[in-house]
């Protein structure tokens, strides 16, 4: 039996996720588990990246450029799709907008120290950090940065008046703190 082949029928008898690069299409791709095959196509159980299933997908197997299984994606999309009701989860905030010149310094004060709400924070209009605020002073604060997979990225500090906007708690960031919790051991 190929090796492909293999891969193919363990996905299907343990609803095993793997994911699939197809050629011709870097941008393309696929996390789910394998409900059929034959000699010539692959029918997949699709799931988004927030946990939910999103349709079928029918492919030819000679347009699958590699797959992937068993390794670091897979498992945390697990995590994901296990506990894909309490990303839908929305904890209600109660931010009032400030009139003060200091907006920024009271939202980040407000977050601080929380660990079951992660922010992404726009820094000078231009790119967002996300992460958890985990100490703040008068000029600036630390950010303990978690990755797009809840991978722990470190602490960095930055200027409180850099700060230009704010995510908080949004789905993007919901997935982030229960993979990061899931790191952690501590969901």
């Amino acid at each position: 039996m190929e090796i492909i082949n293999r891969i193919l029928e363990r996905s299907k008898l343990n609803k095993e996720l793997i994911g699939i690069w197809k050629y011709n299409d870097d941008e393309s791709f696929w996390c789910g588990y394998v409900i059929d095959y034959n000699e010539t196509l692959v029918k997949i159980q699709h799931y988004t990246k927030y946990g939910k299933p999103d349709g079928i997908i029918i492919s030819q197997i000679a347009n699958i450029k590699n797959i992937d299984f068993d390794d670091e994606y897979a498992k945390a999309m697990q995590v994901v799709i296990d506990y894909s009701k309490e990303i839908e989860k929305e904890e209600n905030l109660n931010l009032p907008l400030s009139e003060s010149e200091n907006w920024d310094f009271e939202i980040v004060k407000k977050l601080e120290g929380n660990l079951n709400i992660l922010s992404s924070i726009e820094i000078s209009n231009s790119e967002y950090y996300s992460g958890f605020i985990i100490e703040v002073s008068e000029t600036d604060f630390v950010l303990r940065c978690v990755g797009k997979m809840g991978e722990d990225e470190g602490l960095v500090i930055y200027k409180t008046e850099d700060v230009t906007g704010f995510r908080i708690n949004d789905i993007d960031n919901r997935r982030r703190c229960l993979l990061y919790k899931w790191r952690k051991a501590s969901l």
